[in-house]
């Protein structure tokens, strides 16, 4: 981020409840979603925010930015292989276009969902959520 001159803000809250996921997994995705933000900042302006939030039903990341934004009819297609959308004629952005498929797949492994909400020239927000563990009754004591 630091060739962009990027700026990332952070948002965790404390004492959040344990989720079941593979953390390189997790890390996997986030890169993922972190360096796709990257990619379409303007250099010298460029805002990342990332939030975690708690819901009923689990935890919610967001990584939300401040570049171009993403059509409504290429919404979908940011998900499909090899798709990747904007102005390919003039910038087309680097990379295979399996970083967000392969997110998906792996948010959906443990029970999430993920998509993207964005207005054109207003920046993108990718958006997972993962559900929280299941709580384990107490063991009961040994029978003497």
């Amino acid at each position: 981020m630091h060739e962009k001159e990027a700026h990332i803000e952070v948002d965790l809250p404390d004492n959040l409840p344990l989720i079941l996921a593979d953390r390189d997994r997790l890390i996997q995705v986030m890169l993922n979603l972190l360096s796709n933000a990257v990619k379409f900042l303007t250099p010298g302006s460029g805002l990342i925010r990332v939030t975690l939030s708690r819901r009923d039903d689990g935890l919610q990341v967001s990584v939300a930015d401040n570049g171009p934004g993403i059509r409504p009819e290429d919404q979908q297609l940011v998900f499909e292989k090899f798709r990747q959308v904007g102005d390919t004629m003039t910038a087309k952005p680097s990379g295979t276009g399996l970083g967000l498929p392969i997110s998906r797949r792996i948010v959906e492994h443990f029970g999430g969902e993920l998509w993207v909400e964005s207005v054109p020239g207003e920046g993108a927000t990718f958006r997972f959520t993962l559900p929280f563990a299941p709580v384990q009754p107490p063991a009961a004591a040994p029978a003497e």
